[in-house]
């Protein structure tokens, strides 16, 4: 398949997915989810739970920060380097203006590498939540229109890398 009818097919797709969604799902809450996994949002989060662990550098955040970081890092190379363009829409000016690239999603990549290191701290349960709410995150970023199918489960898969990465070096203590 050649890269201009993978991309026609990918913004059929995901405004398929648009048409069938956005109807059933209320505008507010697809905002609420996906502006969830913002950084604005997960940064404080982060360091509460920090705050939480008395700052303690034995703490389950401090693996999901560097994993976070380096989500961040890789995501914006990548999306430098492919420069695919946003699909046009309204919702997500901030977004649109800041990062005017969507593949891959940053959030889908940065929501599934916390959940990956969370799960390989031993929190599985915690790490189902975050799984559920890493997909509705992604859902919601398809179908408010700032990403392509294909941007976010391209985030995912980076994101996994990113966290099995992780997964491995918490699991022969090599940094953590």
């Amino acid at each position: 398949m050649k890269l201009r009818s993978f991309k026609r097919f990918d913004n059929k797709a995901s405004h398929r997915l648009q048409d069938l969604l956005l109807g059933s799902i209320s505008r507010t809450s697809l905002s609420v989810i996906a502006h969830s996994a913002d950084s604005v949002v997960v940064i404080p989060c982060l360091f509460v739970l920090w705050w939480w662990h008395g700052f303690s550098w034995q703490s389950i955040v401090i693996p999901i920060v560097v994993g976070f970081v380096l989500s961040v890092l890789v995501t914006s190379v990548l999306k430098y380097a492919f420069r695919r363009s946003r699909p046009a829409g309204e919702w997500g000016a901030f977004y649109r203006k800041t990062d005017p690239h969507s593949f891959p999603s940053g959030h889908a990549s940065r929501t599934i590498t916390m959940t990956m290191i969370v799960m390989a701290g031993g929190w599985m349960l915690i790490g189902v939540a975050l799984l559920l709410w890493t997909l509705l995150v992604g859902l919601s970023r398809i179908i408010l229109g700032v990403h392509y199918i294909y941007d976010v489960l391209a985030g995912y898969l980076l994101g996994l890398g990113i966290g099995v990465g992780m997964w491995l070096l918490m699991t022969f203590d090599i940094i953590f």
